[in-house]
């Protein structure tokens, strides 16, 4: 997702999906794809079909019949760690 400034090791923050809730195409998403796992991409749904598409041009969308995609949730901010280590802070206690 590079071209929408989410990286490596960044935290996905994410809301539930209502059951009678539409997706907007172009939205966010964490979506379970049968047999190939769960990723982070664009929505969008035509016809029974889903295609989610990666912000990176480096890697193809996914194609798939709407009933093997499992949205997870929509994408609602993200958390990034400018620091491998978290160090307490001492504030001379």
């Amino acid at each position: 997702m590079i071209e929408d400034s989410i990286a490596d090791g960044d935290f996905a923050i994410l809301r539930e999906v209502s059951p009678d809730e539409q997706l907007k195409n172009g939205e966010i998403v964490a979506a379970r794809v049968e047999g190939l796992g769960t990723t982070l991409k664009r929505f969008y749904c035509s016809d029974g079909n889903v295609i989610l598409k990666p912000s990176n041009p480096q890697y193809p969308p996914i194609e798939a019949n709407a009933n093997t995609v499992e949205v997870q949730g929509i994408l609602v901010g993200v958390w990034r760690s400018y620091s491998s280590t978290i160090t307490p802070l001492n504030l001379g206690k």
